[in-house]
């Protein structure tokens, strides 16, 4: 990270995510990959196909080559999440995960974002999903903190006050 920080750090984990939905969607690439009996120049030759389909940067492509090289791929997610958080701390921000009822627009987006900006004191970026078992509303989760602003809650909550009467 340190190699890529500031400028390209979030352009850097962006490509190893790129990297890995590849490999996720195509099994025999993975496997051939992470196959230790599979000779080194062939592996080689196949990530240098890879990377410049989808134009890595050469340090990111250098730091996936020494994980293939040492049998180390099966561990790129971790390593993924692991960037994540480091670079959230050095940017000073905050992933949250929201569920919501229906696809928000840009507009309710930038908007439940300033809320949660407000509410935590710290810049937020989201990773938005549609759960329409939800009804209505979103449910965010940053950190180890939930925001439940469902309609399902909701109705949980008016349900438990009706059976306390």
């Amino acid at each position: 990270m340190d190699v890529l920080y500031p400028e390209k750090a979030e352009a850097g984990l962006q490509q190893l995510q790129e990297f890995l939905s590849l490999l996720n969607d195509q099994a025999d690439a993975r496997r051939f990959l992470e196959n230790p009996t599979t000779a080194g120049d062939r592996r080689k030759r196949l990530l240098k196909e890879i990377f410049d389909a989808l134009s890595l940067d050469r340090r990111v492509g250098n730091f996936i080559g020494i994980l293939v090289d040492r049998d180390r791929l099966p561990v790129l997610e971790e390593i993924i999440g692991a960037y994540q958080k480091l670079l959230a701390d050095r940017l000073g921000t905050l992933r949250a995960r929201v569920a919501a009822a229906h696809s928000l627009n840009t507009s309710e987006q930038r908007e439940l974002a300033a809320r949660l900006e407000r509410a935590t004191g710290k810049q937020v970026r989201m990773e938005v999903a549609v759960d329409p078992s939800l009804i209505g509303g979103v449910i965010a989760q940053v950190g180890s903190t939930i925001y439940d602003g469902s309609v399902r809650r909701q109705l949980q909550a008016f349900k438990s006050r009706l059976v306390e009467e």
